[in-house]
């Protein structure tokens, strides 16, 4: 009789306790999810001058982009910082003069490090982050 109740209070507690694991994953999971990365780019040649990046963050000298770049070497829609995968990204839109990473000519979209430098035309912009 007591291996019966045994039992039945065994059966009710295993799936609690799954129950409790799943959940305890679930919420780590989530809260990591969670994390924001924020960023920002900083001009290089006047540190004063600072843009707050978005998840997705274009360069040109059309002024619809989020940092407006005011020079001539410099396409309407130059070049883009996105978040991807809980990184930032660059990619350049076709631009006539191309877009650098640390003076380096990107053709695809290249992921960027804290301290990078940025080249769009005559500007030059280093990558600063917080997590």
């Amino acid at each position: 009789m007591i291996i019966d109740w045994l039992l039945l209070a065994m059966r009710l507690l295993a799936p609690v306790i799954l129950y409790a694991f799943l959940g305890t994953m679930v919420y780590h999971v989530l809260k990591t999810a969670s994390v924001r990365i924020s960023g920002r780019l900083v001009a290089v040649d006047d540190a004063a001058r600072q843009w707050q990046l978005l998840p997705e963050t274009t360069l040109g000298r059309d002024a619809a982009n989020t940092i407006p770049v005011d020079d001539e070497f410099v396409s309407a829609r130059h070049a883009r910082v996105f978040l991807r995968d809980g990184a930032w990204w660059l990619a350049d839109m076709g631009s006539t003069n191309g877009t650098t990473r640390n003076g380096t000519p990107i053709s695809a979209p290249t992921p960027l490090k804290p301290g990078d430098i940025i080249g769009v035309g005559n500007h030059f912009f280093r990558l600063e982050t917080q997590e």
